[in-house]
């Protein structure tokens, strides 16, 4: 469902609620976004796991690029996998990353047992192969020679907001009706004496989610299907 469906249908509700206030329509778009970040937090639902797919690039002077933009809806912390042609790259944090560049050194084998990098000298790493997300961005090292090598990333998603009039959330279709029932539930806790029916919105939005992933767990994994879209991403 779209937005402006989504705004259509709260005004019916909330005609149909005989809600007493003057109400905008911003107002209603972030009852709305909160609407839909109430039933993402809901549960661990598994649509919130994604692979998005992007091909390695290289820089004007024929190296290897190491920087690429993280899917549009990538939720900060929530990198699972990162692999370059089929071969994993492991994460690091952004300082050991940029040890790691400053060394220039990468040791020959792995060894479980040791940190990432050595307590007491940044020599000592523990994989060939790593990444880092920085800002907006993921880092590799080292990158890609060539250009047209699969980057394969496998992420936690985050609910994108709804600004434009045919925006729609990263959610399934059976979940419009919970979160609709949510943001009435926001509209009428905001009016005078109509608490417990907010109230009641909210648990039968509850409801309708709990069966959703009620039925989402019998079915098979569908984990990681799909790929995300933005005009940063081809």
């Amino acid at each position: 469902m779209q937005l402006q469906e989504f705004r259509q249908d709260l005004n019916a509700r909330m005609t149909a609620s005989k809600v007493s206030g003057f109400w905008k329509d911003a107002d209603k778009d972030r009852w709305i976004n909160k609407a839909v970040v109430r039933a993402c937090n809901f549960a661990r639902w598994k649509f919130l796991s994604k692979h998005a797919s992007q091909l390695t690039e290289l820089n004007p002077d024929g190296s290897g690029k190491e920087s690429y933009f993280l899917p549009f809806d990538f939720k900060p912390g929530g990198m699972i996998f990162l692999s370059v042609d089929g071969e994993e790259y492991h994460k690091t944090t952004e300082n050991q990353y940029l040890s790691r560049k400053s060394d220039n050194k990468i040791a020959p084998t792995f060894h479980p047992s040791l940190d990432i990098v050595h307590p007491s000298l940044h020599t000592d790493w523990r994989w060939q192969k790593i990444y880092a997300v920085i800002g907006d961005q993921y880092f590799i090292d080292p990158p890609a020679d060539v250009a047209g090598k699969v980057i394969d990333l496998f992420y936690k998603r985050r609910p994108v907001r709804l600004v434009e009039e045919t925006d729609e959330p990263i959610t399934p279709e059976e979940m419009d009706e919970p979160i609709l029932k949510l943001a009435l539930a926001t509209c009428l806790a905001k009016e005078p004496g109509r608490k417990n029916e907010a109230e009641k919105e909210v648990i039968e939005a509850h409801a309708l989610l709990q069966q959703t992933k009620d039925r989402e767990d019998e079915e098979p994994s569908a984990v990681f299907v799909g790929q995300a879209k933005s005009t940063r991403w081809s």
